[in-house]
């Protein structure tokens, strides 16, 4: 079959790997670090790499797949561009909740039995696409149970795309499910994503095509399956969390493992996933992200916010300096419970810190502060007159916050304006950091290990404890979180409500190490655990000895994510709905093409099988995928469904459809061209 590239574009390193697609063997592999001002340059050094480093020349790249977090950080960071959105026989509850910078109602959506309320108005819908037109970057749309008869939503779109050229998208298009509120609510997101996402999409294109690839490229999904470069241009929710899914799936083609649990350590934080029967775990419900709720199903995972990058911070207490003006002060002098904190705070490791400047480290041992700030060498626009003088001191190096405030004349406090500097990246923060623990130990060879040294002599001066001690004790706290981190992800999966405060002390127990007392709460998983991503395999410690199992490092784990953006599958998902009338017959609604009635519920249930088996071949084979299977789930609901006018009052019955298939050179390139 040739070769394939996988791209993974994270936040710490852009990883790129070449794959035999016939045996998936890794031909060669490379890191770089990922240039967040343009994504597209650390994208390019490592795709440069991994050519050089092997005999394969860009024309025998046949596929080409991508992983990114970039959508994902979009939303964490409050980012996107502004959206209109055009209501079609509904009113939300909130219309704040929906995200849109303009909103406008229209008349027009269908009952639940796909009758039309009220037709379009096309002068009405006109004057709502042109009022909001030089006002927003996108426009979406959410028509009234339009999962049941999609027309009106299609006839605006078509509107919207001939009066304004915008992107354009349609509730009916990202989800097949009941909500309306939600749809809405997930087009609105999307909208957001589409300007931003879509400059990396075309930025990315153009970089493989300037080095002479003229393979087709994969997005990956946030459900662990990929998608067309184009569809993904106008779909780009699609891929949020598409990092943990490449994941998951690079974890299964590096071991050959169906069930297991995917713990994927990255620079800020580690992701737990479940893989059942090849596959991972599905947040069916959709997924919800920094307050936003979805219709996008995604990987069921569990995040923890601690990464190799975490900072390892010493708890500390508040000062007045002036009245009604408090600074922090460390509190490791009356420290003696050993109660350090670990993330959520992403910095620079103090290996680093000491690579740039040897000279830090004597100055580190002495003060016995861990925490300093470096200037980054990018624009500085629109800062404040204080600010500008914090930059000025950063210039002659790195320094704690109390020497740049002591470097500057009659300033005391900087607290809020280094937090400023630091959002936009003007400034960084370096601190001790799980990394630099391996690399004290020498279990990793990364920068300067004269940083890491300096910082733990100086935490074993104050602490008065032995600075082997000092390190166990660190690493024994990050091998406990991370193994309550799988512990809380197996207990989601299984218990429904367990989570309380009281929970949380036999969570404590469970991921212990050296339990005390006559009674001890063992924990027994019987399935492996498969660790993905660089620091991984040094963090995990001895997490498979707390829960019983056995812990799997796959010899390209550092790249897994990459190996995982061009080892998948293509997936698509659609639900019909049966609703038992009140002569006893069922209707049978089926995504894009109606309402049938049945005479009876089994066959209802056949017809609403067939259909979608249809439904999902047909559009699996228009997206180049082989070797289709198609996989049902049914679920009855016997209380009405009430979202912002949505309602069935009957009972329903919801077949869901999950069609997978295998992407192939050839019909991708048909695909594509």
């Amino acid at each position: 079959m040739g070769y394939g590239l996988g791209v993974d574009t994270g936040g710490t390193f852009t990883d790129a790997v070449i794959l035999d697609l016939e045996d998936h063997h890794v031909i060669s592999k490379a890191k770089s670090p990922t240039t967040h001002n343009d994504l597209s340059v650390g994208l390019f050094e490592s795709v440069r790499k991994v050519l050089s480093d092997s005999d394969v020349s860009p024309s025998d790249i046949e596929l080409i797949g991508v992983s990114t977090t970039l959508a994902t950080n979009s939303v964490l960071e409050g980012k996107g561009g502004d959206v209109g959105l055009i209501l079609i026989g509904w009113m939300p509850n909130d219309a704040k909740n929906m995200g849109a910078k303009e909103i406008a109602y229209v008349r027009g959506g269908y009952d639940n039995r796909g009758k039309m309320k009220e037709p379009l108005d096309p002068i009405q819908v006109k004057e709502a696409i042109l009022g909001m037109a030089d006002h927003v970057e996108a426009i979406a749309i959410s028509g009234l149970f339009s999962i049941i008869n999609a027309s009106q939503e299609k006839e605006v779109k078509k509107m919207a795309l001939e009066l304004t050229g915008l992107p354009t998208v349609a509730g009916y298009e990202l989800s097949s499910s009941l909500g309306i509120d939600l749809r809405a609510e997930t087009a609105v997101l999307n909208g957001k994503l589409i300007p931003s996402v879509s400059r990396f999409f075309d930025g990315l294109e153009r970089t493989f095509r300037e080095m002479g690839m003229t393979a087709p490229i994969m997005m990956y999904k946030g459900d662990g399956s990929v998608m067309t470069l184009s569809k993904a241009k106008t779909s780009p929710v699609e891929c949020i969390f598409s990092g943990p899914a490449a994941s998951a799936m690079g974890a299964r083609a590096m071991t050959g493992e169906k069930d297991f649990i995917m713990v994927d350590i990255g620079g800020t934080s580690t992701d737990v996933a479940l893989m059942k029967k090849g596959l991972p775990d599905i947040r069916e419900e959709g997924a919800n992200i920094h307050g936003w709720r979805t219709m996008v199903k995604a990987v069921d995972m569990y995040t923890m916010a601690l990464g190799g990058d975490s900072r390892i911070a010493i708890p500390e207490a508040t000062i007045e300096v002036s009245p009604g003006v408090t600074i922090p002060v460390p509190t490791i002098s009356r420290f003696r419970s050993f109660n350090f904190t670990i993330g959520p705070d992403r910095v620079m490791p103090l290996c680093r810190l000491a690579e740039m400047d040897p000279g830090i480290c004597p100055r580190l041992e002495k003060s016995g502060v861990l925490d300093y700030y470096v200037l980054n060498d990018v624009p500085c626009d629109g800062i404040t007159e204080k600010e500008k003088k914090i930059i000025e001191s950063l210039k002659e190096g790195p320094k704690t916050k109390m020497e740049i405030a002591d470097s500057i004349p009659g300033v005391w406090v900087i607290t809020h304006e280094i937090n400023n500097l630091s959002k936009r990246g003007i400034v960084s923060m370096a601190s001790l950091t799980p990394i630099d623990l391996v690399v004290y130990n020498k279990a990793l060879d990364i920068g300067n290990r004269d940083g890491p040294v300096a910082a733990i002599n100086a935490l074993s001066d104050k602490l008065r404890m032995d600075k082997d001690v000092v390190v166990f004790r660190l690493l024994d706290m990050i091998h406990e979180r991370i193994a309550q981190s799988i512990l809380i992800r197996l207990m989601d999966d299984k218990l429904d409500g367990w989570r309380n405060p009281r929970a949380k002390i036999i969570l404590d127990e469970l991921a212990a190490m050296n339990k005390k007392g006559n009674f001890s709460l063992l924990p027994h998983v019987e399935i492996p655990i498969v660790g993905i991503g660089a620091p991984t395999r040094y963090l995990m410690g001895d997490v498979d000895k707390r829960l019983g199992t056995e812990t799997v490092f796959p010899d390209d784990g550092n790249v897994g994510n990459a190996i995982g953006a061009i080892s998948s599958k293509i997936t698509e998902c659609y639900t019909a709905i049966i609703v038992q009338m009140n002569d006893h017959t069922y209707s049978v609604t089926i995504p894009y093409s109606g309402q049938t009635l049945t005479s009876g519920k089994e066959e209802a249930i056949a017809m609403a099988k067939r259909s979608l088996e249809e439904l999902l071949t047909s559009k699996l084979k228009s997206e180049g995928a082989k070797n289709i299977t198609i996989r049902f789930e049914m679920k009855m609901n016997s209380s009405p469904l009430d979202v912002t006018g949505e309602t069935i009052d009957e009972t329903y019955f919801e077949i869901e459809g999950r069609g997978i298939g295998d992407p192939t050179v050839k019909s991708w390139k048909n695909t594509v061209q």
